[in-house]
């Protein structure tokens, strides 16, 4: 499997994200609402375009999991959603330095889709949370540079552009029983 790499564009203006913790469920979920890009202007329909309509196919998405957690991507391959499953009793519990504030960019995710939009599995997530300012990462290793999409998430990529963390801000969960280690 060919480990997702991240590239950016300029930043995208009016971009929320919602990070929510569902307890019941063992469940965090992420948001992310973007202001719709300007469609180039066509003359004329083509025949692709009409039978997506005709038929209700919408514009592309894209899947990356890793373990119990799934990624959605839209068609420019900007993260639109994530959905994660687990058990905030197998986190590490850290306390941190103040967050490294992340560079103002509008990072796309990469890697090799099949034909459905979905990518091989990666491997699942160390869980790393912060409780003093309530930020989980979802980390596959240590991060040289930090993309924000929101100010509720940042994407981090190694020096050779591979997505290495996922850091969601702004998460309040209960306490419970915990490990302490560093993160990577």
């Amino acid at each position: 499997m060919k480990h997702p790499t991240v590239y950016t564009t300029a930043p995208a203006t009016g971009v929320s994200a919602t990070v929510r913790w569902d307890e019941e469920s063992s469940t965090l979920f992420c948001e992310v609402n973007y202001s719709p890009l300007p469609s180039p202007r066509e003359p004329q329909s083509s025949l692709s375009d009409l039978l997506d309509v005709r038929f209700g196919i919408g514009t592309p998405s894209y899947v990356l999991t890793a373990g119990t957690l799934s990624m959605l991507l839209d068609q420019h391959r900007r993260l639109t959603r994530l959905d994660f499953y687990t058990n905030p009793e197998r986190w590490t519990v850290r306390m941190s330095e103040p967050l490294t504030d992340p560079t103002d960019r509008t990072p796309h995710i990469e890697t090799e889709f099949d034909e459905h939009g979905h990518a091989d599995d990666m491997e699942p997530p160390v869980i790393v949370y912060e409780p003093r300012d309530g930020t989980l990462y979802l980390s596959w290793g240590p991060v040289s540079h930090w993309y924000g999409i929101a100010p509720a998430l940042a994407i981090g990529v190694a020096d050779d552009k591979r997505l290495t963390q996922i850091r969601l801000h702004g998460l309040t969960i209960p306490p419970r029983s915990s490990k302490s280690a560093p993160i990577e």
